[in-house]
């Protein structure tokens, strides 16, 4: 069985690795940094069939299970394809890495996606999705980042506060009254959030900063429990917090246009 083909780019910055399966970014560390910045299932196969847990997977053009685009696997299928390396450069100061993904013939959609990722003293990262046929394609998608920290018990996520939110869990929504501190199972999908967010980590004294544009909404997972892809208590060092426009945030995207979802990701003390 073929292992996911995985690019190592490394300069005086910083080091990032992305696998070709699933077009997934699955380290970001900046050489300043002890702690990568995105977390890593222990127990992944990287074997081109199953999901990579970890890094950031592309969940496009579905989230979850919605009901839009139903008939495609749960969270799409860019997290389950093979993406083409259109560029990859480094030089002292700079990364960048560009990758293609056209849908398989089997899944009938005239779109394609891009997805861009430039390191200099922070990432950014972008997808983009073009619409090539005559007729409105409404879509989902999210940008499923794992944020590698000390443990969640030391986290608090600022930027939050104050939104409308669906909790996946019971399927209610509530308005988060303060900064939030995740105990226990937590999912859920707050609304019309674009503003940045902040995760403060006491145990690795830092601050990761995520701004986010052509966003409209904002998930926050953790499962509270390993899943198959994690060695033992490996969940309680994750946070997903992830750019997306999912439910009835969904991308109406016109024929012959393009739609991009990005973030911005930095560090502080």
């Amino acid at each position: 069985m073929e292992k996911s083909k995985v690019i190592h780019l490394r300069n005086n910055q910083a080091e990032c690795k992305i696998s070709l399966w699933g077009g997934n970014l699955l380290s970001y560390r900046p050489l300043t940094e002890e702690h990568d910045i995105f977390w890593l299932g222990d127990l992944n196969k990287f074997d081109n069939i199953q999901a990579i847990r970890g890094g950031i997977p592309v969940c496009w053009p579905r989230f979850a299970e919605e009901q839009r685009c139903h008939n495609l696997p749960r969270h799409g299928f860019a997290r389950l394809s093979i993406w083409d390396l259109q560029k990859a450069y480094v030089d002292e100061n700079k990364i960048e890495l560009e990758l293609s993904l056209t849908p398989d013939a089997k899944y009938n959609l005239n779109l394609s996606a891009r997805v861009y990722i430039k390191i200099t003293d922070r990432l950014e990262y972008a997808l983009e999705t073009t619409n090539h046929g005559d007729e409105e394609f409404i879509f989902s998608e999210a940008l499923h980042a794992y944020f590698n920290v000390s443990s969640v018990e030391n986290v608090i996520i600022k930027g939050l506060s104050g939104h409308r939110y669906k909790n996946s869990l019971d399927g209610n929504f509530y308005t988060l009254d303060k900064d939030l501190q995740i105990k226990g199972e937590f999912d859920s999908i707050f609304q019309n959030q674009v503003a940045p967010i902040t995760i403060v980590d006491k145990g690795f004294a830092r601050k990761i900063v995520l701004e986010k544009q052509g966003s409209q909404t904002t998930v926050v997972w953790n499962p509270a429990k390993d899943l198959a892809e994690m060695s033992p208590n490996q969940y309680k060092t994750f946070i997903c917090v992830e750019p997306s426009n999912v439910g009835e945030y969904g991308v109406k995207l016109a024929p012959h246009k393009k739609h991009t979802i990005s973030t911005t990701i930095s560090l502080q003390r």
